[in-house]
């Protein structure tokens, strides 16, 4: 089992059965407790459970919903490099449907910068109305909805019906997690609907994501794991990420092409 995989087996038991103990996972999955500690402190990085004194919880359901202030400090270099490769993708005169994830601000800042022409932006994202805000010649269509504070972003079925009547050439989405089996994921129902949305009114679908939410699955998923989503951008390649299961069913791009892997 790769360490990814492994991470994600634990963070599975540990949503089901809501507490573990460092000593009772070492035994059932046969390995030391240091190596337990450290997939755990990972996992409580990635803010998927708490840590407790010798052991771990499964976090609550608001917990799980992630804050995109919160999300925009963390792997930010990451971000910023698929940002860069994503921006290529963009042709002038396109019109490109823009999610509320903290990956795609990024993107949204390299497009308030740029030189790309006749821009329409839709969005359910208020950060991307506010960085657009000064390209004057760029139309921003904005969908409206309820608006859900810890994402900055409207959600709800006003947000759904809006974009059902809309069509875009390219929509970049964030997602919080990537199976191989459950496809693309999210921590929120109702966030989830609208990104469903946005792809059913999208030519081409891309998913920008960085290396941490491979290996996982959430809640909601957003689309299949193959058919639905036409490009998934990352930041490089992981050592513990068996990434030919990915190949097989989208066209993965790595944004930082090395000679080889690093951690």
């Amino acid at each position: 089992m790769l360490p990814e995989e492994r991470k994600n087996y634990i963070y599975n038991i540990i949503n089901e059965r809501k507490v573990v103990k460092v000593s009772e996972l070492s035994k059932e999955l046969e390995l030391t407790e240091a190596t337990i500690r450290r997939d755990l402190e990972e996992l409580q990085n990635e803010k998927k459970l708490r840590r407790t004194h010798g052991g771990a919880v499964a976090l609550q359901p608001e917990e799980t919903f992630y804050v995109i202030r919160q999300l925009a400090t963390i792997h930010v270099q990451e971000k910023r490099a698929i940002a860069k490769k994503a921006y290529e993708f963009i042709e002038d005169g396109d019109t490109l449907i823009l999610d509320a994830s903290s990956t795609t601000q990024e993107l949204c800042k390299l497009i308030a910068e740029g030189n790309k022409k006749e821009l329409t932006v839709i969005t359910n994202a208020f950060s991307v109305v506010n960085i657009l805000r000064v390209k004057h010649d760029m139309i921003i269509i904005h969908t409206g909805g309820v608006v859900e504070p810890k994402t900055e972003s409207s959600i709800g079925d006003f947000a759904v019906r809006q974009l059902s009547k809309l069509k875009a050439d390219k929509v970049f989405m964030g997602v919080n997690g990537i199976d191989p089996e459950f496809g693309y994921s999210i921590t929120n129902l109702n966030e989830g609907n609208v990104k469903r949305a946005m792809i059913n009114c999208a030519a081409e679908v891309f998913v920008i994501a960085d290396h941490s939410k491979f290996s996982s699955t959430f809640l909601s998923q957003v689309a299949e794991p193959e058919g639905e989503v036409d490009y998934l951008i990352t930041d490089r390649k992981h050592p513990k990420i068996d990434y030919s299961v990915y190949e097989k069913k989208v066209h993965l791009i790595f944004a930082e092409e090395t000679g080889g892997c690093s951690e």
